[in-house]
């Protein structure tokens, strides 16, 4: 995959995850935005592992470079944990990243 089609990709699944958090906000409350969150970061793991290529940079320009191989399956692996501790413990990171309010927490 060329880097134009990839960007392209990666751009709008990054807003779609971005629209569901939002709504996923309003409509069902944080806890529910933060397992969408969740979700997000068990995809880009995976993708991430499949590929095993994670670009490396600043957002808006070209990366400066790409961790490949194992480098690539670690990163990965751990954004997969991440995201399935959100998915886990939804409460307790809406506690843990200052996002709950008295009722949450």
């Amino acid at each position: 995959m060329n880097s134009e089609k990839r960007h392209q990709i990666e751009w709008f699944t990054g807003l779609a995850f971005f629209i569901a958090f939002i709504a996923a906000h309003f409509m069902f409350g944080i806890k529910a935005a933060v397992k969408v969150l969740g979700v997000a970061c068990i995809a880009t793991g995976l993708l991430w592992m499949c590929q095993r290529s994670v670009p490396v940079g600043t957002e808006g320009r070209e990366p400066s470079f790409y961790l490949n191989g194992w480098g690539a399956m670690l990163a990965g692996f751990l954004i997969l944990v991440v995201g399935v501790m959100l998915l886990i413990y939804s409460g307790m990171a809406v506690c843990l990243l200052g996002w709950g309010g008295g009722t949450e927490c």
